[in-house]
């Protein structure tokens, strides 16, 4: 290339990573860069009295001023706290709330504010955390590749290059940064380089740290099997360490998630019957029920959402399930299901399970279980009167979650099937990475080795993504690239899977320089992969027995705890009614027994009637469903909505 060409394109070059540069990384403007963005000024000298915020800002790369920091939480102070002063303004004016009722209600309106308003202000700590936990998971990773590609040449310039090309996450992205300036000459070399990003992370991972140091310190040794066994302990340490904090991460989770289960669950419903009772004995508000909305249907659960996040921040992000695309050939339409060999829209299906519901308890169970008038004493015709409200609204609230379940059963199913297919191959991908590096190592070509692993594997679904690969090489003359990643005929083309379309691509790179060679990376790639299920299996093992607890409680003895307690609550209201001598509900008076007057008919008044309770207890059942299924979804599944899905469709009406 001539001299005057080569320069232009260095320049172009050059100019666009300058351009790349300054604009906002995808992943690091989220709501709050934008909410915080446009408050204070743009550039300031000011100095952060906050140290913590300053170190996560400068983590994260958010070029957010004090002043702007600053402004966001006010913001946020102001837009939560003006609807807690529209509800005291319409309590006190509308509702003529007495001084003492909003004395009571005063602590809940101001809480919810300033909990907002907290969790503003330490949003970029706890955010900057969360990207530690994941950048701190990519280690291993990032280290593994970097290694690999030391035994293939040993050259740090271009094992940077190969982690920041192969590697996802923070750690990568700035491996990518690194490989630019050393271009660019910011960094004298790459040994500079690396004792910079050492120092950086070493806060946060010491074995990274130390992995980057062996990585370094392998070049200068001569003798190539030493230096091999540099970089293996450097991969080997690493894991270790890894492995080690991965435990102690699983161990600090166990004692949130208990306290979570016995405060968010066991609590209220213990007091769920006892709070009306105590309050209308001691004459307290707490019986009334906007207050038991705001306890049961406000508070809780919102506590309950933060707590249970909080918690889920600490869960090592170890395992990634397949994102299934919605045009993958093995799928019906999107928001389709197919009943035999028909397409019907999942909406359709949800409204006819509704009308079918709602049918069979307005025109079938009521009437079959509704009383006979004639057979009840003269005190139960108020009960009369509730009774078909009541029954329509639990008809109503079962036939609405039935609707649900069907429409998210119907619409995550076909690819909750996919994603367990491909995880399942996912397993198999890590026996079949042996018996490929035993064929490998034995100098067999590509084409060969794949064959035999496909002839191993059986019928499995693995066996025909490499026997697919195989006729693409024979009878299209295809390159192995090709073969794999071919956009028409490729065996991977219809496979949604990171982990067994990076390993595969890295061992291909690696083929370059000889089969010897790919057979060593896929060694290092399956003893990675291996590590990584082991970690996650001990993360659910630790936390077994408190998700099943939490599973119980949420599909079965919540939901049963509540009905009970739902169904006794007019008697109560009755006995207490009798005791205070009002005649808000009346009952038959009892022989013998003088009437003692517990609480005022005034605080008895104030209690919520069968059917607005039954709502109460209704909603409290669906936000108690969701947050359990999530939270227990969520330490089981880490972050797979399509499982989140499955299981909401499963326990929701089971709940209900």
């Amino acid at each position: 290339m001539p001299r005057r060409k080569k320069q232009e394109t260095n320049d172009a070059m050059v100019s666009s990573f300058m351009q790349d540069a300054e604009k906002p990384k995808a992943e690091e403007t989220n709501w709050y860069y934008g909410f915080a963005k446009g408050r204070g000024k743009p550039k300031t000298n000011t100095p952060f009295k906050d140290a913590q915020i300053r170190d996560a800002l400068d983590f994260l790369g958010w070029d957010l001023t004090p002043e702007q920091v600053s402004g966001a939480t006010t913001m946020a102070f102001a837009l939560a706290f003006l609807p807690a002063i529209v509800a005291g303004y319409l309590l006190v004016f509308h509702m003529q709330l007495s001084l003492a009722m909003l004395t009571y209600s005063l602590p809940f309106l101001v809480f919810v504010p300033l909990i907002i308003t907290f969790y503003v202000q330490r949003y970029p700590i706890s955010h900057a955390n969360d990207m530690k936990m994941r950048s701190i998971l990519e280690v291993p990773e990032i280290v593994n590749y970097m290694v690999m590609s030391m035994k293939l040449n040993s050259n740090l310039e271009r094992a940077i290059s190969f982690a920041a090309e192969h590697g996802t996450g923070k750690i990568a992205k700035e491996l990518k940064e690194i490989a630019w300036n050393l271009q660019l000459g910011v960094y004298q070399s790459a040994e500079e380089a690396l004792d910079k990003l050492a120092y950086k992370w070493g806060q946060y991972s010491d074995e990274f740290k130390h992995g980057l140091m062996l990585i370094r310190s392998s070049v200068i040794e001569i003798e190539e099997a030493k230096r091999y066994v540099i970089l293996d302990k450097a991969v080997s340490d690493v894991l270790e360490g890894i492995r080690d904090n991965m435990d102690k991460y699983a161990t600090q989770m166990r004692q949130p998630s208990i306290y979570l289960y016995y405060v968010g669950v066991l609590l209220p419903l213990m007091l769920i019957i006892m709070l009306p009772i105590g309050s209308v004995m001691a004459n307290l508000p707490f019986a009334q029920t906007w207050i038991m909305v705001l306890l049961y249907n406000i508070l809780v659960p919102l506590g309950s959402i933060v707590f249970a996040r909080q918690i889920l921040s600490r869960r090592p992000p170890v395992y990634d399930a397949p994102e299934i695309p919605d045009r993958h050939p093995e799928l019906p339409r999107k928001a389709h299901i197919k009943i035999g060999g028909t397409s019907i829209p999942v909406v359709l299906v949800s409204i006819l399970v509704f009308a079918a519901s709602m049918y069979a308890f307005i025109y079938v169970l009521e009437p079959t279980l509704n009383p006979d008038p004639s057979i009840l004493a003269p005190w139960d015709e108020e009960a009369i009167r509730n009774y078909v409200p009541f029954f329509t609204l639990a008809g109503t609230v079962i036939s609405v979650s039935l609707a649900i379940s069907a429409y998210l059963y119907g619409s995550t199913y076909p690819k909750r099937r996919l994603q367990k297919k491909m995880m399942g191959m996912e397993q198999d991908f890590q026996d079949s990475i042996y018996v490929l590096a035993s064929r490998l190592g034995e100098n067999r070509p590509m084409e060969e080795a794949i064959i035999y692993t496909s002839n191993f594997l059986g019928d499995s679904p693995l066996s025909k993504l490499y026997r697919a690969t195989a006729d693409n090489i024979r009878n299209l003359g295809m390159t192995i690239d090709e073969a794999f990643f071919n956009p028409a005929y490729g065996s991977l083309k219809d496979v949604p899977s990171r982990i067994i379309r990076d390993t595969v691509k890295i061992v291909i790179d690696s083929m370059t320089l000889g089969v010897q060679q790919g057979a060593r990376v896929l060694i290092s790639l399956s003893l990675q992969l291996r590590d990584a299920q082991r970690v996650r299996e001990r993360i659910r093992s630790l936390l077994e027995e408190i998700t099943s607890m939490m599973k119980s409680i949420a599909f079965l003895i919540a939901p049963l705890v509540l009905g009970i307690t739902s169904a006794l609550q007019r008697i109560i209201v009755l006995a207490l009614s009798s005791f205070a001598g009002t005649a808000s509900d009346p009952g038959p008076a009892v022989a013998g027994i003088p009437q003692v007057s517990f609480g005022s008919p005034e605080m008895i008044e104030m209690m919520p009637d069968s059917t607005t309770f039954l709502a109460i207890i209704a909603v409290y059942v669906i936000q108690i469903t969701l947050l359990l299924t999530y939270f227990t979804t969520r330490i089981e599944e880490g972050n797979n909505t399509l499982a989140l899905r499955m299981n909401l469709a499963k326990a929701l009406p089971i709940s209900l």
